[in-house]
């Protein structure tokens, strides 16, 4: 499986082959908003460079709003369907490598062993993903302080480099050379390797803290004073949460429109006061220090005993975005860059 270049001017002519044999799903723009990942279409211009803020692509995987169920009962007749997605090859193109790690969390919550989301693994069946490594790295990345960012290459059928008028795509897999089949591709030469190698490496080295290397869901404290002083700050907007790549909460509602029952589940957030909040009225996280606190843990201790999984990929969006300027880095290195039992020593 040899790598390949393709020039910037023949990505459109690549997308039309592509969209022949898949459907392509890549961040289109949308005015001052963050780009969101949608099936294109002829004469869109998806952000494939990686240069621009934009959704995960956990929401084409895991809508915000999806109907599960739906209960008719006209006519004195009840029929009950389950509109799974249509399954059909995709493609998702221009996703952040921290991203595309995001959605292998994603594939150990809902693809686990255990019990399979239907709707979930309609989606991510059959899809391949393209991600890419921009030329420019976004301040708030500190993918390569929480895991070990080499094995993420594993996860992605190709991987592009921007090297300015030009893609230098790293195949992966099979599947990934199936994409560059037929494609207006060129041979890599010694100084394309040099320069993808040089962008990887400061891939791997942007956003380093004291705590890279570490095993942080061991020096995670419960009785953290830090847990206190994010619930000071945070007005739980939930927006770290909603634009994470891998979180996966969602809350289940039921909603009658006539004869109609529709049944859909909603994405929510440990952060709102009422997540936990039960039937009779008791609410197990009725404050927000301990909601503050599960976002962490289950991110770092929680989906590691679980799933063996980092739930957090450094890709910094609740870092840009959260209104009240909480630095998960910042909480980070101050629990975890020395083991618990040396912070006690000192």
């Amino acid at each position: 499986m040899a790598d390949k270049l393709i020039g910037k001017d023949k990505i459109g002519d690549f997308l039309k082959a592509l969209m022949s044999k898949y459907t392509v799903v890549a961040p289109i723009e949308r005015g001052d908003a963050p780009a969101e990942f949608q099936e294109i279409a002829d004469g869109d211009t998806p952000v494939l460079d990686g240069s621009k803020n934009m959704m995960p692509p956990k929401d084409y995987l895991l809508p915000r709003h999806e109907v599960l169920v739906k209960i008719d009962m006209s006519g004195g007749e009840t029929k009950v369907e389950t509109p799974l997605p249509e399954d059909k090859p995709r493609v998702i193109m221009g996703a952040w490598l921290p991203d595309a790690q995001g959605i292998q969390v994603l594939d150990r919550v809902f693809l686990d062993r255990k019990f399979i989301d239907p709707y979930y693994a309609r989606r991510r069946e059959n899809l391949a993903l393209v991600a890419v490594i921009p030329a420019e790295m976004r301040w708030s990345w500190f993918c390569g302080s929480v895991d070990d960012v080499d094995t993420w290459k594993a996860g992605v059928d190709a991987l592009m480099y921007d090297l300015g008028d030009k893609f230098y795509v790293e195949v992966n897999s099979d599947k990934g050379a199936a994409l560059l089949e037929g494609a207006p591709m060129s041979v890599v030469s010694d100084v394309d390797v040099a320069a993808k190698d040089k962008l990887w490496t400061e891939f791997k080295n942007t956003g380093l803290l004291p705590f890279a290397g570490k095993a942080l869901y061991e020096n995670l404290a419960w009785d953290d004073p830090v847990w206190g002083e994010i619930a000071d700050k945070c007005i739980a907007c939930g927006m770290c949460s909603y634009m994470c790549p891998t979180c996966t909460c969602f809350d289940i509602q039921d909603e009658t429109c006539g004869n109609c029952v529709e049944r859909y589940r909603c994405r929510d957030t440990c952060q709102f006061e009422d997540f936990t909040l039960m039937g009779h009225g008791h609410n197990p996280r009725s404050t927000q220090l301990p909601r503050s606190r599960q976002r962490l843990l289950h991110k770092f201790r929680y989906q590691h005993e679980q799933f063996g999984v980092v739930g957090c990929t450094g890709c910094g969006r609740c870092v840009e975005l959260c209104p009240v300027n909480v630095d998960i880095r910042e909480v980070l290195c101050r629990t975890c860059a020395e083991p618990m039992e040396q912070a006690a020593e000192n």
